[in-house]
Parts: structure tokens; sequence; C-alpha cells
């Protein structure tokens, strides 16, 4: 049985508890790691013809949370949505090895997650290191990636942060902060990450600390910081990505700076950018009418299009 902290929201109160509409599924991939999905379905004769399912993926120290104005949003407007933890977040499994927390296993970890959801082809709507992930995925199989809707997206541009925080968490001290770890942390954190469109709730500071009652988290989020690749992708790469893309990013955000961010986003032949200036780093939950916009515009062309998105091979 995995040891847990006290002082932390259970399990059984963590979102989507009590959310009508989320259904909780539970995931085996073929490795053995077992993840935590949600499912938003449509009301029937309300589903759009023809439109791919939407798959959310969160970013680093996040969960399926980061979703929670925007599931069951564009589930509304007619589309099969999903979201899920990822691998050391969340619900899902927290295993210590570095192995499963570089980009290419991530990548293979959503393809095995669309897999165990039934997915074929879908739109993936990705946040900061989830847009990284995403377009991984975009590059490696693209059959599988109708369409990509990046917010806040890691993959166009260095993350300074993660190299500080490689720096001043060795293994000693990755081994201690479990036990040191402190709620006001997550509400200082939060209060950085926001920009002028909003606030972060008690409850919200709640959802984020609740992950560290599992001491393997911030063990997890301290070895991301060396395993995930948090630098620009190669140009040759993202010229590969053939499917609609659209990127999003937040004038405020400290973490993601568009400015240095354009000249590799350019290199996605099909990709469109939008700016809101007064967001911060925590786009779908300050704006979260921007991203569901986005998703759903997308969705339209997705399915109004007779001629399927063309895949490049190499």
């Amino acid at each position: 049985m995995t040891r847990t902290l006290g002082g932390r929201l259970p399990p059984a109160e963590m979102f989507p508890a009590g959310r009508a509409g989320h259904e909780v599924r539970w995931l085996t991939l073929p490795s053995g790691l077992r993840l935590r999905a949600v499912a938003c379905e449509p009301e029937p004769g309300t589903e759009l013809p023809d439109a791919p399912p939407v798959v959310f993926v969160h970013g680093w120290a996040c969960s399926i949370y980061t979703w929670r104005r925007n599931l069951r949003a564009v589930a509304d407007a007619g589309a099969r949505v999903f979201a899920f933890d990822l691998t050391g977040h969340g619900l899902s499994d927290k295993p210590l090895d570095y192995r499963w927390y570089s980009v290419p296993a991530q990548a293979q970890q959503l393809r095995e997650v669309l897999d165990g959801l039934g997915l074929d082809r879908v739109l993936l709507v990705g946040h900061s290191m989830g847009a990284a992930i995403s377009l991984r995925l975009a590059i490696d199989t693209p059959e599988r990636v109708a369409g990509l809707v990046l917010a806040a997206p890691v993959g166009f541009g260095a993350i300074s942060l993660m190299r500080y925080l490689a720096a001043i968490t060795p293994p000693p001290v990755e081994a201690i902060l479990p036990y040191i770890a402190q709620r006001w942390w997550f509400r200082v954190g939060l209060w950085r990450a926001y920009g002028r469109l909003g606030h972060a709730s008690a409850r919200d500071v709640d959802e984020y600390y609740a992950p560290t009652q599992f001491p393997a988290f911030l063990r997890i989020l301290c070895r991301l910081s060396r395993a995930f690749t948090w630098t620009a992708g190669d140009p040759a790469e993202l010229g590969r990505v053939r499917c609609p893309t659209t990127v999003l990013f937040a004038g405020r955000d400290h973490l993601v700076k568009h400015d240095s961010c354009r000249p590799f986003v350019r290199c996605l032949p099909h990709a469109e950018v939008k700016v809101e200036p007064q967001a911060g780093h925590t786009l779908a939950e300050e704006a979260p009418g921007l991203v569901n916009e986005a998703v759903l515009r997308t969705l339209r062309e997705l399915a109004s299009s007779s001629v399927a998105p063309s895949v490049a091979m190499g």
C-alpha cells in the first residue's frame, strides 16, 4: 500500500469528485503503469459530426484539475472529451525511475493512453510540458494527431526555471522535500504563475498541493527537471508537423516567453498564433474561453474538411 502524508485533500475529494458529467476511468498501460483518466461525453443529439475526440494533456506539477474549465464546456459543444493525469502526477502511478520522464517516453505513454481509451485519431490540447509531449506525438506518429492546440507551450524555447530547479535539488535535497513541503509553496507558485485575469482560490491551492501526500510526487518533479527536454525543438522536426496547429501564448507568462519562441513556432507549416496579453502561464485557468474557442474552431474545421490533413513521411 502506498504511504501517504496527512493534511492534504484526500483522493476521494480531488477533482472531478462531485462533478456531474465527468466519468473517471483507470487505464493500465502495457508497461504496467496505472493512470487516471476522465471522460466527458456530449449530450445525445448534440454531437459534432465527423469531429475527432479531444484529449487534454496537462503540464508539469499539474493534473486533470488544470482543465476544470474546459472539459465539460467542450463536451457540451458536441465533442467527446478526455483528460488524464500524466505519469508521476495527480492520482496516476509515480515510479521514480528517470526512464519514464523523457519526452519520447511521455509521448509513448500518451500513445498508449489513446489506445487504452479506444481512440484512433484525436485533437490534442497540451499545456506547457503537455504541449511538448503532444507535439512529440504529432512528429513521431502523425496519423494519430488530427490537430494541435498548444497553450503556453514548452518546446519552442529554453525554460530557465528547470535549470535552476535541477541545480538546487541534488539527491539529498530531493529526498527530504516530500517531508518538508508546505501548502504556502503552492500558493506562492500559483500567484507567480497567474497573470492579471484572475487569482488562485483556496480550493485551487488545495488541489495543486494534494499530490504531495504521495512522497514520490515532489521527487518526480525534481527528476523531470533533468529527464525532460526543456529547450526548443529541432526546426526540421517541427517542419514535419502537418496538422492544423493553434499556439496560444500569454503576455504575462514568466516561464514561456512568446517573443523568443516565435522563430521556432514559424517552423510549423500550419500554425496560427494567438496572444492573450493579460494572462499568465496558467492560460487554461485564466482564459478558458480562449482555449475553448481555439479547440472548437479547430474541431469544426476538421469536421468540415472533406480531405484529411496530409501526413509527412520520413
